[in-house]
């Protein structure tokens, strides 16, 4: 079963580009088990939680395997969802989750060896490298322990709050700027934290 996001009918739910809608509209129609409306937060919400495990785990087909498991389960507690708080960060918390219960299956990380790729760029993954901040996300995961990469991935590259930031890998507002000071410290630097 994949959850890959289909648009929704015309006129069955409300225009995401529209200024006027809302998300907690979907989300109650979605807890009220309306398909296209979960189709539709699938939609909008899908490439940053599959960009976000994709940073994580750093293999393709694991990001989109744990990216379908976190909508599922989102789909299953959805109910349980405090409509106070954005979605988005609920999803990335479950996401979060999801990814560090595959790391204890798999007991370790795993890095993806430079000589996987082919010779020939694919033209995707030729414009990703004309990309500025490839290269600084690049240096910052060679130099970065994994928490500290996923602090400021979630920070900057998500553009999350220290608070939105601190919820969502559990730990305090004042531990994740801690992160986020020694993570630039060390990328100015040029070497790993100790």
């Amino acid at each position: 079963m994949t959850l890959a996001p289909e648009p929704p009918a015309a006129g069955s739910l409300p225009d995401p580009n529209d200024p006027g809608c809302d998300e907690a509209a979907l989300i109650r129609e979605a807890a009220g088990g309306d398909s296209r409306a979960f189709g539709e937060i699938v939609h909008q919400h899908h490439g940053r939680v599959f960009n976000y495990l994709r940073q994580m785990t750093r293999q393709h087909q694991d990001a989109e395997d744990l990216t379908q498991q976190t909508f599922i389960k989102a789909y299953q507690h959805l109910a349980r969802f405090d409509r106070q708080r954005p979605l988005i960060n609920w999803l990335l918390t479950i996401a979060r989750n999801t990814a560090l219960n595959h790391f204890r299956d798999v007991k370790k990380w795993q890095e993806i060896p430079a000589d996987t790729a082919g010779a020939e760029p694919t033209p995707a993954r030729a414009a990703e490298q004309k990309e500025q901040g490839e290269n600084l996300w690049a240096r910052a995961r060679a130099l970065l322990p994994a928490r500290e990469f996923e602090v400021l991935w979630l920070r900057f590259a998500e553009e999350m709050s220290t608070r939105e930031t601190a919820a969502v890998v559990g730990l305090t507002e004042t531990h994740v700027k801690v992160l986020v000071f020694r993570a630039r410290q060390a990328l100015l630097k040029g070497v790993r934290p100790t």
